[in-house]
């Protein structure tokens, strides 16, 4: 069995050779792995089997090189989950041997995989929660699935005049960026980069990987979010909003309608992304959509250990988030463009 570290934007077909295999989404992708190359000049090394020239496992991996949280590798940073792809464990068992000498000579603080489906037996760093949609049902089973709240909701966005739109151009993205800046305050959180967003435009949804869906009130965009679909698989990736329309509900419009295009688009499930457990109210809004709930475990390996570590997620302070709430638009996306590369 032949093992292979590559650059999947470098591999011809990279995309159909991972669309061999059921569980690959869009963050297997070369255009997914162009993005993080460069908006953070990541370098990516995608550890794969080959046997009688057939791929038979990957595990994607990039290298983080950071003076202010130092070198590792992550599978894949800014991704909700990265699946292992290979349904024979042995062959993924080598690839993990391979990726640990590979740290252990690279110097790297630690491995994290972000599978959700992890072949040892570890304690997880991190625990999230996902939702999966059934798309493969009709637009009324899908209905009768959602709770009456979530019903509600739709019904007075569409009463009182939201319209939603779905769009490909930089113009929508930019709408959306405007939006994200504003949440993302609002939550003490820095906004990503517009670096990485113009990545996104360049590398997924010009290339028709990706949609923006657009809530539009009295000729202002209001809402809007961005979706990624790739192997019949749909993700809802970001959300932003304006909190002075949100007495109008039009988030719940555009998951909804979301949700029926995606499904008339040939996608057969829609991921509603990775949610903490303590963000209570993001985790009961994903719960009225009426999908699957299941974990994603984040399994972080200390090469100097040998072991994997147990260790709580550490999050920002009250006191920070706190402060970045009353920073200017300009200083938090100077912060952003900052750190972000920094983070993973």
């Amino acid at each position: 069995m032949d093992v292979k570290i590559v650059d999947p934007c470098l591999v011809p077909d990279w995309d159909k050779i991972v669309s061999q295999f059921m569980a690959a989404d869009i963050f297997h992708t070369a255009e997914w792995c162009q993005v993080l190359k460069t908006s953070y000049n990541y370098k990516p090394l995608y550890f794969a089997t080959i046997k009688n020239k057939h791929c038979q496992a990957v595990i994607p991996l990039v290298e983080v090189k950071s003076f202010m949280t130092g070198n590792r590798a992550i599978s894949l940073p800014f991704s909700d989950y990265c699946n292992f792809l290979g349904a024979d464990n042995d062959s993924l068992r080598t690839l993990i041997d391979r990726i640990y000498d590979c740290g252990q000579k690279k110097k790297w603080q630690y491995v994290e995989f972000r599978s959700i489906h992890f072949i040892e037996d570890a304690l997880p760093f991190e625990i999230f929660f996902t939702h999966d949609l059934d798309l493969t049902r009709s637009s009324n089973e899908l209905w009768s699935g959602l709770k009456d709240s979530c019903r509600r909701n739709i019904k007075k966005a569409t009463r009182e005049g939201v319209k939603i739109k779905f769009e490909t151009n930089w113009s929508s993205l930019e709408q959306f960026y405007r939006l994200q800046v504003m949440t993302r305050k609002r939550h003490g959180l820095p906004p990503q980069p517009l670096k990485f967003f113009k990545s996104l435009y360049e590398n997924i949804i010009s290339k028709n990987l990706g949609i923006i869906a657009s809530a539009h009130y009295q000729h202002k965009i209001i809402a809007a979010s961005v979706y990624f679909n790739f192997n019949h698989k749909a993700l809802f990736k970001y959300g932003a909003s304006d909190e002075r329309y949100h007495h109008l509900r039009p988030n719940n419009l555009i998951m909804w309608e979301a949700i029926n295009w995606h499904r008339e688009n040939g996608c057969q499930t829609l991921n509603l992304g990775r949610t903490e457990s303590d963000n209570a109210g993001l985790l009961n809004y994903k719960r009225t959509w009426g999908g699957k709930e299941s974990l994603i475990h984040y399994h972080r390996f200390i090469l100097r250990r040998t072991n994997f570590s147990e260790r709580s997620r550490l999050t920002a302070g009250r006191s920070v988030q706190k402060a970045i709430k009353w920073m200017p638009r300009v200083l938090l996306e100077v912060m952003g463009k900052a750190l972000y590369r920094h983070l993973g």
